[in-house]
């Protein structure tokens, strides 16, 4: 009779088998019981995803996505029509208004009368400092300075209400703090108002 005994080889080969079979019995187990992919027959087609409860694939097509824009939507190195760049909305800066000038009137040439009322030349200026006056209130004398004859002298000049000065100026009033000049063959609406010194 044969030995039928099994060599340590055959022996290794078998238990490799039997732990195998084991090891996808328990796989197999577990992805029933965890409601793993179930085949329905069929092959491929059938497939259902019970798990989840997932709609299948082709559910998702619709009409649109046929054709070239099904292609150009799932594809992510296909280009579509470039956007339309946005217009410069931001307006030019605007320059400030220039300033306009308001036109000025062109000053009329003062007109002069004289006593006659007819028009006359501009009189001359008043060349004295008014300094004050002395005496009583009805006899009142005023005083006047000058530039001398001779380089850096001062003369004084004296006069009451109603005296000429020089044949032109006419003391026409002494005040406190000014004197009133009037000249010779002009209106008294020429008179002018002289301040008393500062100095």
């Amino acid at each position: 009779m044969a030995d039928r005994r099994l060599t340590p080889e055959q022996l290794r080969l078998v238990v490799l088998l039997a732990v195998l079979v084991v090891v996808g019995g328990i796989a197999v187990g577990r992805l029933i019981r965890q409601g793993g992919l179930a085949v329905v027959a069929g092959g491929r087609a059938g497939a259902q995803y019970e798990a989840h409860e997932l709609p299948r694939l082709a559910e998702f097509a619709t009409p649109e996505d046929t054709g070239a824009a099904a292609l150009t939507s799932r594809n992510p190195f296909t280009f579509g029509v470039p956007p339309t760049p946005t217009p410069n909305l931001t307006p030019p800066p605007t320059r400030p208004p220039l300033p306009t000038r308001e036109p000025r009137p062109t000053p009329t040439p003062r007109v002069y009368v004289g006593d006659d009322g007819n028009v006359k030349g501009p009189p001359p200026p008043f060349d004295r400092t008014y300094l004050g006056y002395f005496g009583p209130s009805h006899l009142r004398v005023a005083a006047f300075r000058r530039p001398g004859s001779v380089p850096e002298t001062v003369e004084i000049d004296v006069g009451a209400e109603g005296e000429v000065l020089d044949d032109i100026f006419i003391i026409r009033e002494i005040g406190h703090e000014s004197v009133i000049i009037g000249f010779v063959g002009y209106d008294r609406r020429e008179d002018t108002r002289v301040p008393l010194a500062d100095d």
